[in-house]
């Protein structure tokens, strides 16, 4: 339970002092405090399966028996344009009630009530929500003849007596009370009376290139704003996103660790169940969920579903509010409406706000009058020298800079823009160059996009960090700071939150804090290795090289979309000797010692986690032995660690194929006085983070059994979709005595997590087995 102070004197002291750190509470968000609450029934079900919008909120961290009080609850409110509005709210079905205890004040309550029927097609909902502490009514909210599906704001003053009491009353219509809030009136008070709140504002820039922006070293500024804004800042001269496409990429840098590592993937649009599991079964720090707790209000203004849990493509992260346009072309100019009215609606309290434009992301449609002012400003003969697509894509960088600044000129209208932080960064740039044609065009059909390569094009973005004017003043310096070398967005979140003094103990953020060398005066850490994800590939850049790996299965590629399919599962290119990124020396004698350097860098550096599927070929007992193995995954190879007694092929994207020769060393001289021999281990490293598996294995030609799993159960032949059986987090008993193969999953990523109860009952259950006869040792 956090903590109120109610004593104006601490109060105001405390918000000099904490504001914008971790110690400052502020308002109480009765979502996070609903653990604490008591209901008058639980709701461990979906109760409106109709209502396809509607999923389990992960915010509030109830009980499985509770999870459903607490939902991310979104409402299509402007079918014209695809506008889903989405809040974390409260869940009250006819009769249920909440009583929070909380500490003795006036606060301002602030929320959005939305109404469904219990009935999917109920012409009409009604009813009552009151409002009490201790035993004495507060407010009483009539919603008779309420529009369903939209909400309506509800703002009040309480004076609380040590408990908050909301009771809903109704026949057959759900209340959803979104961003609960409690500000305390004397924080508010003194709030307005003292300097503005640090407030924060992260602009992303769908598909910006970094070298088409002046700031950047564009010859023509077509974006007037950014370059201005740019002087100002903390400026990343050549900073790279760690995602080819917007899903990895900003999943990354939202919660400064890979989106693979997160369980996400990187191959499709979809987040599978699998990958939920493992997203939401471990402690995720991010960008939405540190801000909220510090006190921050949190929203979302974006035409991006990957925050949206509900679409089966994106994740709940924590926003009090997300506000998402689906109508492309018309959504630029809504987005930068709502968000000067968020920010003017906001201007007196702390918030972190994700502004995402999708503008200069294909079809490349800018307006007119921004095209005629491009034209104006690049001469003939340059603006001619591009493609079609690519004057285009001019006209919508000017068209988003020009959206910017309006919210820019809000904020300077409303007298915060001095104390407000803002960053402006790109998600990912775009494939123009026809030199870089080597793509699947399986999205767009044309070389420009985005998704299908690595080079700096796709994923060199802009970067700068705009301070508060307190921030910059303590740190005594007025100009541009500059931020030489090469750096990722991975440490986004890690910087911003420490220049704010927000960086949680024990945060699972990756990324370095610049804040930390700047605000000291000392050099800055130098990111000597650069990840990025793709579909099925990565690369992994320095400053003298990059090096780009496609997974196996996923190695052929074409010129054009014609044709001229080739294999390229490499590629490798001498930044210094060809910054351009033109010649593949991957594929040249001079480029091997290059080439191994990158692959051993790659693997000692080893950026992603997986599951290994861990496969243990016992000893030879006979003269020769010649083994083979063939192997279907459920999911996509990603990788194999194999001794190099072992050669491993692969056949596609989901087989492999082991063959292995080796002699009984017994009769041998050299020999007599070795060890025992032991098994050879292979570690099959899989896309997805948990399996299921076809296996085959012979020895001189005969298939034998292969012991699966922990228990070391046998098959003669093969066993399928075995995820849970398999995983095993600790090399199972008997292993190196088995005269047969051994499989199992480490559970490496995704975790099987035995406790020490679970492992005595793993003992037990093996004895039972081995009573049956399922096991023979």
């Amino acid at each position: 339970m956090r903590k109120i102070l109610t004593f104006a004197p601490i109060l105001c002291f405390c918000l000099i002092q904490c504001l914008n750190k971790s110690e400052s509470r502020f308002p109480v968000d009765l979502v996070l405090e609903l653990k604490n609450a008591k209901s008058k029934f639980k709701i461990g079900t979906d109760n409106r399966t109709y209502h396809w919008k509607k999923n389990p909120g992960r915010q509030s961290g109830l009980p499985l028996s509770r999870k459903w009080e607490n939902t991310q609850i979104t409402f299509n409110t402007n079918k014209d344009i695809f506008l889903n509005h989405s809040l974390d709210a409260i869940y009250f079905p006819p009769g249920q009630e909440y009583q929070f205890t909380l500490p003795k004040g006036t606060y301002k309550f602030s929320s959005h009530a939305g109404l469904l029927g219990e009935k999917e097609f109920q012409p009409s909902v009604s009813g009552k929500l009151k409002l009490y502490t201790q035993s004495q009514i507060l407010e009483e909210w009539d919603f008779t003849g309420t529009t369903r599906e939209q909400w309506n704001k509800k703002e009040t003053l309480v004076t609380l007596e040590g408990d908050f009491r909301l009771v809903w009353e109704s026949k057959d219509s759900d209340l959803y009370i979104g961003e609960p809030l409690l500000y305390p009136s004397e924080w508010l008070d003194t709030l307005v009376s003292a300097q503005k709140p640090k407030s924060v504002i992260l602009i992303v820039i769908d598909s910006a290139r970094k070298d088409f922006i002046g700031a950047y070293g564009f010859r023509h500024s077509v974006t007037p704003i950014i370059d201005q804004m740019a002087k100002e800042s903390v400026f990343f001269e050549n900073p790279f996103a760690n995602g080819n496409w917007t899903k990895p990429s900003m999943m990354s840098f939202f919660h400064s660790e890979y989106s693979s590592n997160l369980g996400l993937g990187n191959s499709w649009f979809s987040t599978k169940p699998y990958q939920r599991k493992v997203y939401y079964g471990k402690k995720r720090d991010n960008l939405a969920k540190t801000f909220r707790e510090a006190g921050y209000y949190s929203k979302t203004i974006m035409n991006n579903v990957f925050f949206l849990d509900y679409t089966t493509v994106g994740l709940d992260l924590g926003f009090h509010n997300s506000y998402q346009v689906g109508m492309d072309i018309v959504d630029t100019e809504v987005l930068t409406n709502h968000a000067i009215e968020f920010v003017t609606e906001k201007k007196d309290i702390p918030y972190f706000l994700h502004f995402n434009l999708n503008t200069p992301h294909a079809s490349y449609t800018p307006p007119p009058e921004d095209m005629k002012v491009v034209r104006s400003i690049i001469p003939d003969s340059e603006f001619f020298r591009y493609e079609s697509p690519v004057q285009r894509y001019l006209g919508e960088m000017h068209y988003t800079d020009r959206e910017i600044g309006r919210l820019i000129a809000k904020l300077k209208e409303l007298g915060t823009y001095d104390e407000t932080m803002i960053i402006v960064t790109g998600d990912h740039g775009e494939l123009f160059s026809p030199e870089h044609d080597y793509s699947y065009h399986f999205i767009m059909q044309t070389r420009f996009g985005h998704g299908e390569t690595h080079y700096d094009e796709e994923i060199n973005v802009p970067y700068f960090i705009k301070l508060p004017k307190s921030i910059v003043d303590n740190i005594g310096k007025n100009t541009q700071i500059r931020i030489s070398g090469q750096s990722s967005l991975l440490s986004l979140a890690p910087t911003i939150l420490g220049f704010l003094d927000l960086l949680p103990k024990n945060s699972t953020y990756q990324g370095v804090d610049y804040a930390s060398c700047i605000r000291n005066s000392t050099p800055c850490p130098k990111e000597s290795y650069i990840y990025t994800e793709g579909r099925m590939s990565e690369s992994v850049r320095t400053e003298n090289y990059k090096y780009i790996r496609r997974y196996p299965g996923f190695t052929t590629v074409r010129r054009t979309s014609a044709g001229e399919p080739h294999t390229m599962a490499e590629e490798l290119y001498d930044l210094k000797q060809d910054p351009k990124e033109l010649r593949n020396l991957s594929l040249e004698t001079e480029g091997e010692i290059l080439l191994q350097q990158a692959r051993a860098d790659f693997r000692r550096e080893n950026f992603l986690k997986r599951n290994g599927l861990r496969i243990w070929i016992p000893p030879c007992e006979e003269t020769v032995c010649r083994d083979t193995m063939s192997m279907s995954v459920q999911g996509s190879v990603y990788d194999w660690i194999a001794p190099p007694t072992v050669q491993i092929a692969s056949g596609s994207a989901k087989t492999i194929s082991v063959t292995k020769e080796s002699k009984d060393p017994k009769g041998t001289n050299e020999s007599k006085e070795a060890k025992q021999p032991m098994p050879e281990e292979i570690i099959l490293r899989t896309v997805n983070p948990e399996l299921g598996a076809f296996f085959q294995f012979t020895r001189n030609g005969k298939t034998i059994p292969v012991r699966f799993g922990k228990y070391g159960l046998e098959f003669q032949k093969s066993m399928t979709h075995i995820e849970d059986l398999i995983i095993s987090e600790r090399q199972p008993d008997g292993l190196y005595a088995s005269p047969l193969p051994w499989v199992y999953n480490d559970g490496a990523f995704s975790g099987s997590g035995e406790s020490e109860v679970q492992k005595e009952m793993g003992k037990e259950v093996k004895k039972i087995l081995e009573t049956w006869g399922y096991i023979h040792e």
